[in-house]
């Protein structure tokens, strides 16, 4: 299955996060991007950047031009302050996060992200599935009302995540991937009827999560 790498980064400024962001992404502007890495900006905290890459081989995320690449984001940004892996579910290898229709979200402008957390001992193959069959359905109410969406991805997180609000503190995490044509597609869809009904779906795993917007820059 393809996989995600998510990198993110925070600007020691926040309290000039807008110039501070500006001026990195100014700096990495002209450095030379693989396709399957985009570099965007968290709406909701703008001295937040996140780095986000797809492999279908493992090998292929240390060739030289994404080494270098990657290189050239460090030595920018600094330190990651999160660094994790998503093995995408629910398609075939062929199928690109990063191509336009349906499966591809990261061609969007705008992505939206969810990260459910969930007490490790509990995931096993069978709860994997239930959450996703579970997901499928809420998507499928959703659908019906939604504009403005472009592609839909999800899977689970690779390493074992923590959670203060999970017992035990240890976690696998469900994670979503949706793209966006602008935020007021997003605030437009929560705001239905529909979404409503269908996000019970979700509450019912009684489980915390985090949602967040990243802007496409390049």
């Amino acid at each position: 299955m393809p996989m995600l790498q998510i990198l993110t980064f925070t600007l020691p400024t926040p309290s000039t996060a807008s110039a501070s962001a500006h001026t990195a992404l100014s700096a990495l502007k002209n450095a030379k991007a693989p396709e399957n890495f985009i570099l965007g900006t968290r709406t909701s905290d703008k001295s937040t950047l996140q780095l986000t890459s797809e492999w279908h081989d493992p090998s292929a995320e240390y060739t030289p031009e994404a080494t270098s690449y990657r290189q050239t984001v460090l030595s920018t940004l600094g330190t990651p302050k999160t660094l994790f892996h998503v093995s995408l579910s629910g398609s075939s290898d062929a199928v690109s996060a990063f191509a336009t229709g349906s499966e591809g979200p990261m061609a969007s402008p705008l992505v939206e992200y969810v990260q459910i957390y969930f007490p490790s001992a509990e995931v096993d193959e069978a709860f994997q599935a239930r959450i996703e069959e579970d997901f499928r359905r809420f998507n499928e109410i959703c659908m019906g009302v939604m504009r403005g969406n472009g592609g839909l991805r999800y899977g689970w997180v690779v390493e074992e995540q923590e959670h203060e609000g999970v017992e035990g503190g240890k976690c696998r995490c469900f994670f979503v991937a949706r793209g966006w044509e602008g935020m007021q597609y997003f605030e437009e869809i929560v705001q239905t009827k529909e979404y409503g009904e269908a996000v019970k779906i979700l509450l019912g795993w009684k489980a915390p999560w985090e949602l967040w917007h990243v802007k496409r820059e390049f």
